[in-house]
């Protein structure tokens, strides 16, 4: 009952930061203007985007089936795609995309896949998601960095603290898998720093830990499984990256390239995920507004936001949403035939 509380209070809370937000971006914008040029969006271009958001989901669901094949799991395609439409929602709910993986592992464990192998499976896609991201940018500081630098401006300090977080974030991923003493260090350090209640936390930290011990065999084990899912999330990174570069072209824009434009939507990637926000909603569509503006007329940059956003966020949380309720009405009504 507290679980469904908070995430009725997250719900509302992020429909009243959107409100907000768009307020406060639209309040002092030419509304019809920004209607015309909606309305005059290439549909065909729109739907690319469309097919994009959705393509991003596809190649996380692939990842897991072939996480979850070599923990020697049945995964079938569609169920897969399920769960990532599942875990989206409840990403898109949660502080800092936090409530997605847990959800994900209940509804595998309500279709019968093993609670072990599916904690393993999104604990081993988690660690390769971030460097994924973090290798995309590796090479735009290296081959694209003038561009970056003229385009971020004064917001290079939040890059690099988002740049900070992921690696820092692979790097304690990376003691766990690798070393068991260190991650008790990193626990011990912890308590320590959180002395309050130091027992308990002790207790439960421990018990997390040897959760994540059979994981941890299995990523030190896995190379060439990590190799294929790590190419497969490149890809995914990259095909969500290209919803924007389709709506720049409904909008009729030209001027910049396909790559500048990808680098754009990364760089609002990794400044904005860190955020603990639901969804970074608020964040991601400022910060979208002040990137935009580098490779667009101003009376551009609403729409294009607007576009953007509704395609590889809000649709996919409608999309998502409807899929999870699907999903529980039929889980109920296998659980009362099976009464």
């Amino acid at each position: 009952m507290q679980k469904k509380t908070k995430l009725i209070g997250n719900i509302i809370f992020m429909l009243l930061l959107l409100g907000a937000t768009m307020y406060l971006l639209l309040k002092d914008q030419d509304l019809p203007e920004i209607r015309r040029l909606l309305q005059g969006a290439s549909g065909s271009m729109i739907l690319f985007a469309v097919l994009c958001a959705v393509m991003y989901l596809i190649l996380e669901s692939t990842s897991l089936i072939v996480i979850l094949r070599s923990l020697g799991e049945r995964m079938h395609f569609f169920p897969s795609l399920r769960y990532s439409f599942i875990g989206f929602l409840f990403n898109a709910l949660t502080p800092s995309a936090s409530g997605g993986q847990p959800m994900m592992v209940l509804y595998m464990k309500a279709d019968g896949i093993n609670m072990g192998a599916s904690s393993v499976a999104m604990l081993f896609w988690t660690i390769i998601y971030k460097i994924a991201l973090v290798i995309v940018e590796a090479i735009v500081v290296l081959f694209y960095h003038p561009f970056m630098v003229k385009t971020l401006g004064h917001y290079q300090w939040l890059f690099w603290v988002g740049m900070a977080v992921n690696v820092v974030s692979i790097v304690l991923y990376g003691i766990i898998v690798f070393s068991k003493n260190g991650a008790r260090y990193i626990v011990r350090f912890a308590t320590w720093l959180l002395h309050k209640r130091r027992e308990r936390l002790e207790k439960k930290l421990d018990h997390m830990l040897e959760a994540y011990e059979e994981g941890a065999l299995y990523m030190r084990t896995h190379w060439g499984t990590a190799g294929i899912v790590l190419v497969i999330t490149l890809a995914q990174r990259l095909v969500y990256f290209l919803v924007t570069w389709f709506i720049y072209l409904a909008l009729g824009l030209s001027g910049s390239t396909v790559i500048e434009v990808i680098i754009l939507q990364s760089f609002i990637s990794v400044c904005i995920d860190i955020l603990p926000v639901p969804g970074g909603v608020g964040a991601n569509e400022g910060f979208s507004v002040v990137m935009f503006r580098t490779i667009m007329q101003n009376q551009y940059v609403y729409p294009a936001m607007l576009l953007s956003r509704g395609v590889s966020f809000y649709a996919l949380v409608i999309i998502s949403a409807l899929i999870t309720i699907g999903t529980q009405i039929s889980l109920v009504y296998r659980s009362h035939k099976q009464k």
